[in-house]
C-alpha cells in the first residue's frame, strides 16, 4: 500500500494547465472536478469497462454525490499524480475515492497530498431507472 491506500489502485498523471489556474498559477478549484472525472474514466478502462461501452449497452453512472476536501494548492506545470479505487460498493451504486497528490514526475516515489475525493456513482437504465449494480461491472481488475 502507499500511503494507506489499497493495492488495487488505479493511478493517473496529468500536468496542471496555464487555463486551469488564477493570475498566481493556483489551480482552480472547479479544476478538481474535470481531473477527478478523468482519473475515474481511465480506472474503469483498465478494469476492462470503458464509459463507451456501458453506455452502448444503454447503461450509465450518474454522479449523486461529490465530495472534495482540499488540502494545498495545486500550481500551474505541477505534475498531477491521482490515485482512484473503489471504497463501497451499493446495490444500486458505487462510492469511489480520489487521491491528488503534487510529484516531481511520473516516476516520482515522494507524493505531497492536495487533496481527497470521493464520488457516489448511481446505474441508470436507457430509461433512467436506477438499476442494480452487476458484480462484474468493473471486470476484474488490473
Amino acid at each position: 500500500m502507499t500511503s494507506g491506500l489499497p493495492e488495487d489502485a488505479g493511478v493517473h498523471h496529468l500536468r496542471v494547465r496555464y487555463a486551469e489556474t488564477d493570475q498566481m498559477g493556483v489551480a482552480h478549484h472547479s479544476s478538481y472536478v474535470p481531473w477527478i472525472e478523468e482519473a475515474r474514466t481511465e480506472w474503469m478502462r483498465a478494469r476492462g469497462r470503458s464509459y463507451r461501452e456501458m453506455e452502448d449497452q444503454g447503461l450509465a453512472l450518474t454522479v449523486v454525490r461529490l465530495d472534495i476536501r482540499y488540502r494545498e494548492s495545486a500550481r500551474y506545470d505541477e505534475v498531477i499524480r491521482i490515485r482512484t479505487w473503489m471504497d463501497v460498493q451499493h446495490r444500486a451504486s458505487v462510492t469511489l475515492a480520489y487521491r491528488l497528490f503534487r510529484v516531481d514526475s511520473p516516476e516520482a516515489a515522494s507524493e505531497q497530498v492536495l487533496a481527497e475525493a470521493e464520488t457516489r456513482l448511481a446505474l441508470l437504465g436507457r430509461d433512467g431507472s436506477l438499476l442494480r449494480i452487476p458484480d462484474d461491472l468493473f471486470g476484474s481488475g488490473v
